[in-house]
């Protein structure tokens, strides 16, 4: 028996177990590498399920920009992870804070297990680890949301997974690092998933800054979500990958096991349920959109203590954060920071109350369920301490995330062709339009007869609004969308029938 805070603490003591050190493939467990490998597969489709979440909520001129940049993100962080985000976020080191380029490229990781004695290969752990860094920096980079443009959101994101994630995530998960050896809790990534994307998406939407008419009453209907659709089916693939994520976390399959997968079901399921009864009770109308993101607040609340609470505490304090991350709605109003996908509220605000609340309801007994694990839990257990040790914990991943987002993106948005705030092209005629090849066909066969009358009268638009009709007409020169020939001459004839 020994401590452990995480997951991986906790699958570093099951792999130690009365195990010759020199019998390293020996100890492999198909059961434990079947089911890791599942989980992988589970995660992967999480980031392209967090772009539909997204992209449900936005305007429809919007949405093709949030699904591309879903794989985008993923595409690069694999390779970050690759190169060298791995080596510093896991591998050995004498630093307290970040770990060394000695396994970048996954060199010396050699073929035996991740830890002496583990049942699953160092080559395992890596994919199903990459895919924790990928779904946090896409949280915080949907923030580009209808006003910023796409290629300085994945170099921030980059550049942020190194410098803000990286050493998160060692100083709370390894050995060495000094979270851990503090006794902060999080078993799957409440600081250096949550927290962390949570701020960093307060620091970016703050950096980029509003959207036109925004709190506008006479626009309102603008910013209504356009299609729930997607984000039914984005957020019912991100709970079931939240099931591998948390689960798959302890890499072995035991009773611990179970009892994240019940906690995880049962905290998603009730924060569900007061999210949208607090919601229902503000606007007597039921919304798809209000039990989607409840459920992703109950997830978030459960992600760091879904190893460590009995199920009572897990559906009781997701109730809590459910209803409170409803009440906080209002924040985005009140500061002015237009957070379009709400990440800061449902992520970082609803990590923040998951973390404490761990502090109070964290159980030995749970812990205990693999066999290994030993802690001395919250306050009701008389472990006064571990609020403490649960504030350095969250108030080191969100000030840390909060203070280098926002120098990043004052570095980055000084860097010739990398600017981040769009310019009014962008965001009057949707990010699709300026700036992918593809866009929804119906949304432009519905909205081009009006850009055209606009462009005629002159009375609502001005000459960048005019030149953006040029190019989606392909007559000047941009990034706008393309437009097929026949949907050209019907906009043409539009256009005639408008004039006359």
């Amino acid at each position: 028996m020994g401590y452990a805070n995480s997951g991986l603490g906790s699958a570093a003591l099951l792999y130690n177990r009365d195990v010759p050190m020199s019998e390293d493939q020996s100890t492999f467990s198909t059961s434990d590498m079947g089911y890791v490998l599942f989980c992988t597969v589970g995660i992967m489709i999480l980031t392209p399920a967090i772009g539909m979440f997204y992209g449900g909520t936005l305007k429809r001129k919007n949405i093709i920009q949030i699904l591309f940049q879903s794989y985008m993100v993923t595409a690069l962080i694999t390779v970050q992870w690759f190169l060298f985000g791995y080596s510093l976020a896991v591998s050995p080191s004498a630093s307290h804070v970040l770990g060394n380029f000695s396994w970048g490229a996954l060199t010396h990781i050699g073929v035996g297990p991740y830890v002496e004695g583990g049942t699953i290969p160092s080559i395992i752990y890596f994919t199903f680890s990459a895919f924790f860094p990928i779904a946090t920096v896409q949280i915080f980079v949907g923030a580009i949301a209808e006003r910023s443009r796409l290629l300085p959101s994945l170099v921030v994101g980059f550049i942020w997974c190194t410098v803000v994630y990286c050493p998160l995530a060692y100083s709370t998960w390894c050995a060495k690092g000094f979270l851990y050896n503090l006794g902060a809790l999080d078993f799957a990534g409440g600081g250096p998933v949550h927290i962390a994307s949570g701020g960093a998406s307060l620091a970016y939407s703050f950096f980029i800054g509003k959207r036109k008419d925004w709190l506008d009453p006479k626009t309102k209907k603008e910013y209504e979500p356009q299609n729930t659709v997607i984000t039914f089916i984005g957020v019912s693939i991100i709970w079931f990958s939240w099931l591998c994520f948390n689960s798959g976390t302890l890499l072995a399959v035991n009773t611990r096991t179970g009892y994240i997968m019940a906690n995880t079901q049962i905290a998603a399921s009730s924060a569900l349920l007061a999210f949208v009864a607090v919601d229902y009770a503000f606007t007597r109308k039921w919304s798809l959109i209000a039990a989607c993101e409840g459920a992703v607040a109950g997830l978030v609340n459960i992600t760091p203590s879904c190893g460590f609470y009995t199920p009572y505490w897990a559906f009781i304090t997701s109730l809590f954060v459910g209803g409170c991350c409803r009440l906080a709605y209002r924040f985005n109003e009140k500061t002015g920071i237009d957070d379009t996908t709400r990440s800061f509220i449902i992520h970082g605000f609803g990590g923040i109350l998951g973390s404490i609340c761990l502090g109070v309801f964290a159980s030995p007994f749970i812990a205990g369920t693999d066999g290994v694990t030993e802690i001395d839990g919250g306050w009701i257990f008389h472990h006064w301490k571990q609020m403490g040790y649960q504030f350095a914990g969250w108030t080191t991943c969100f000030f840390w995330s909060l203070g280098a987002t926002y120098i990043i993106c004052f570095v980055i948005d000084k860097i010739p062709g990398l600017k981040i705030k769009a310019d009014e092209n962008l965001e009057a005629m949707g990010a699709d339009f300026f700036e992918m090849a593809e866009n929804d066909g119906n949304y432009v066969d519905a909205m081009y007869p009006q850009f055209s009358l606009k462009a005629i009268q002159g009375d609502a638009y001005d000459d960048y609004e005019l030149g953006n009709i040029n190019v989606l007409d392909g007559l000047g020169e941009g990034t706008g969308s393309s437009v097929s020939d026949e949907r050209h001459d019907k906009s043409m004839h539009d256009m005639k029938v408008i004039s006359s």
